[in-house]
């Protein structure tokens, strides 16, 4: 047995020095110049992807009226007031002030989880392309944390500046580690 495994051995070494000489020792491909004058260029413009600023109104893990993952966008008060009514309920605090002319509102409502320590929050806006995109992180506890046993519903709710962009979104899920 000791010597089938010295035999292993010097084969795998003898192996590894071959390997390691024709790696080191092998001539290098040969490059040529690339000729920039029948060179062909690409003259399409690179994407721009713009970042956007938003300023949050509202975050909990309450929401009232909205049990699934969903995500609302208020272009007038009337918008506003469902998205907070969703967020509050009919008792909830007073509606924040919004410039609709410059800016509209983004909810973003995690949906019914059965413990604490969930989130969603925004975590970027970009727009490329007449495309913007709304990057939601949403956390989850993992296997051992210490969370309560009540059901949540996280939500977040921001204001981005007017735009004509159709509107979409990303989801990150996040799992907290406990352990």
């Amino acid at each position: 047995m000791r010597r089938e495994f010295l035999t292993i051995v010097s084969v795998a070494f003898i192996s590894m020095f071959v390997g390691a000489s024709l790696y080191y020792l092998a001539p290098l491909p040969k490059f040529t110049e690339l000729n920039t004058a029948s060179a062909v260029v690409d003259t399409a413009p690179e994407k721009i992807i713009q970042t956007i600023p938003f300023d949050v109104l509202d975050v909990g893990i309450h929401a009232a009226g909205v049990a699934v993952r969903k995500n609302y966008a208020a272009y007038s008060r009337e918008g506003l007031e469902k998205i907070w009514e969703i967020a509050h309920g009919t008792d909830g605090p007073p509606l924040p002030k919004v410039d609709f002319s410059k800016e509209y509102v983004i909810g973003i409502f995690a949906g019914q989880k059965s413990t604490g320590g969930n989130s969603a929050v925004v975590t970027a806006v970009t727009e490329a392309e007449n495309m913007r995109t709304v990057a939601v992180t949403l956390t989850k506890p993992g296997a051992g944390c210490m969370v309560t046993q009540s059901l949540t519903n996280p939500y977040q709710i921001v204001t981005v500046p007017f735009s004509d962009a159709t509107l979409t979104h990303s989801d990150t899920e996040i799992i907290t580690s406990c352990e």
